[in-house]
């Protein structure tokens, strides 16, 4: 949910504010026939993040100078937008409702809580939609006039990988099964001793050659006992305890008893894997998309600066 939050907050950052209905003082600029108002900058201006220091606390020139740079982005969303209609680029119902269904797949959430998420960054619903809409139109266009133009070769993506090896290492993974053995909350010495005296002898069966599944299954029966496949983890995944206690143990071999507060584990490692560099075919898609984005990004200024030679710009601040 954390990750969705900072996604919704970012695009409302880089869409353009919207005009209000109200009376604006002045005028910023004029690009071709469209008005930006100091309203709108100054709208645009308060969510636009200035770091720790807080746009309260900037200095005169310092404030001067990021009005500059907000005023000379929402001239570029101005020009963006011309285009978009001036090329007639329009966005499907069915294609803001695909785009919706995505969001609400990748954050695993459904249409409330997207909602909920949203009010509580003080956006409504139907204000989202048409923001998402308009960053699929910006898209739209970038496709149109800029990325169809770009070219990735062969012998860039080779080049990428091997001067970024690093990129693509795998980190070791250790694939671990578990039993656990449950403590009374607050419990007695006693009752500590019980229950770790019920795990040795459990851990002396494993280290004699018992089946490990075979030992989950019998103690099954016991309410106070769980344990099985715990999956595959990657380094630095488990806990420092679990962590310390599978180190130095090879495949097929059992940890002493990990002591936790909830309870007693014994744990086994059922396979390990080092760590290893991804083959070329398996990442040369990926690596592809990186270059190209770089490459869009970079001829989408170009493009931006052109759209700007060609257009008329009075700015009036």
């Amino acid at each position: 949910m954390k990750r969705f939050l900072a996604l919704i907050t970012a695009l409302m950052l880089v869409l353009p504010a919207l005009v209000q209905a109200e009376v604006v003082s002045r005028i910023a600029a004029v690009v071709n026939d469209e008005i930006i108002t100091t309203h709108q900058l100054d709208e645009k201006l308060k969510k636009t993040p200035v770091g720790e220091k807080g746009l309260e606390n900037l200095s005169a020139d310092e404030l001067t100078e990021l009005r500059v740079q907000v005023l000379r982005g929402l001239i570029e969303d101005a020009l963006i937008q011309q285009r978009v209609k001036k090329l007639g680029i329009r966005v499907a119902d069915e294609e803001l409702e695909a785009a919706i269904n995505d969001v609400l797949r990748q954050n695993n959430i459904t249409r409330p809580q997207l909602a909920e998420a949203l009010e509580a960054q003080g956006m409504p619903f139907d204000l989202y939609q048409e923001n998402l809409s308009q960053q699929i139109l910006r898209f739209k266009l970038m496709g149109k006039e800029v990325k169809s133009k770009v070219e990735v070769s062969q012998q860039e993506v080779l080049d990428y990988y091997r001067d970024n090896f690093d990129q693509f290492r795998q980190k070791p993974s250790v694939h671990i099964g578990r039993i656990t053995f449950d403590v009374p909350e607050d419990p007695t010495p006693l009752q500590v001793k019980t229950v770790r005296n019920k795990a040795l002898v459990v851990l002396n069966r494993l280290k004699q050659g018992a089946d490990f599944f075979s030992t989950v299954e019998d103690l099954n029966a016991d309410p106070k006992v769980g344990g099985g496949d715990m999956g595959t983890f990657a380094e630095g995944e488990l806990t420092p305890a679990f962590n310390l206690a599978l180190r130095g143990l090879n495949e097929g071999e059992v940890s002493e008893l990990v002591e936790a507060p909830e309870g007693l584990h014994i744990l086994k490692v059922l396979g390990r894997t080092q760590g290893s560099i991804k083959q070329f075919d398996e990442v040369k898609g990926e690596i592809t998309k990186i270059l190209s984005d770089q490459k869009t990004s970079e001829e989408f200024k170009v493009w931006a600066e052109g759209l700007s030679k060609d257009a008329y710009i009075d700015i009036r601040l």
